[in-house]
């Protein structure tokens, strides 16, 4: 007897969405393998065009059973698996070695040529919610954010002398809920809103931004922040970019196993005393 044969269903590709919200912020998103809660309101809306999938981007949706001890309960199990990775260890390393504080160079007149001019604040980018789905429940990627998280506070608990407990620390992102803003005011970070996170960038400010687009690392790299932890930043086809990277050094971050997405191919940049007196003269 012949065997019937039956066509196997193809199984959903891995489809890169862009999200633009009415000032301008994109998020790029990967939606073959995400979330899919059930969101009735969602098949209520009128379907866009094809090619067209750009929508406003609001805060995201924590599950309603979510509180704050267990948000940091999550924190903490990711920051186990962080510390222990040869990831955090190189980029605690590089800003121990490259980055220094206001209060560095008042005790000391004969700063390291090697490390950046002082710093005075610490701005993150797009670090996307610790908490919460995006596009209607549609899209998960909340351990790329508490694993950004961590890093971050890496960076801010690398021992940069300071002449205060605390350097300030700022983030932004319009994705951000009630319950991600409890989270990072908890680890004594600032929340703003868009534009006020791009206007504290200065020469003095170390930028964490993973997860920002090319359309705003052209604005922010034109303030010419003293260092920046994110990228990559090479061959972005953006000549603004490019004549930032040509004036820093970099170091570049081991793969990150537990997961690669979150700092795939990520740096720290840095500029030097040395180049930027070499740069005036």
């Amino acid at each position: 007897m012949p065997h019937t044969s039956r066509k196997k269903k193809a199984t959903g590709a891995t489809k890169r969405t862009t999200i633009t919200d009415s000032t301008g912020w994109t998020h790029v998103t990967t939606t073959g393998h995400a979330h899919r809660a059930p969101n009735p309101r969602r098949r209520q809306q009128p379907a866009q065009e094809e090619g067209q999938e750009e929508e406003t981007l609001l805060p995201a949706e924590a599950p309603k059973s979510l509180t704050l001890p267990d948000l940091l309960a999550q924190y903490h199990t990711h920051r186990v698996k962080w510390s222990a990775s040869a990831t955090a260890a190189t980029l605690t390393a590089t800003i121990r070695r490259h980055v220094h504080h206001d209060s560095s160079s008042q005790s000391n007149p004969n700063p390291n040529p090697n490390t950046t001019h002082p710093i005075t604040n610490i701005i993150c980018i797009g670090l996307g919610s610790p908490s919460g789905f995006l596009r209607g429940g549609w899209v998960d990627r909340r351990s790329v954010s508490l694993y950004q998280l961590n890093a971050l506070m890496s960076v801010v608990e690398s021992d940069i002398p300071t002449p205060t407990p605390t350097l300030p620390v700022y983030a932004q992102d319009p994705v951000f809920n009630s319950l991600d803003h409890d989270l990072l005011t908890s680890f004594g970070i600032t929340v703003v809103n868009h534009p006020d996170g791009f206007e504290k960038v200065t020469p003095g400010s170390l930028l964490f931004c993973p997860g920002a687009e090319k359309t705003h690392l052209e604005l922010l790299l034109a303030r010419n922040p003293a260092c920046v932890v994110g990228g990559p930043l090479e061959d972005t086809g953006s000549e603004h970019i490019d004549r930032y990277v040509a004036g820093v050094r970099s170091m570049r971050l081991p793969r990150f196993e537990e997961m690669k997405e979150a700092f795939w191919e990520q740096r720290v940049y840095y500029t030097t005393r040395e180049i930027e007196d070499r740069d005036e003269k």
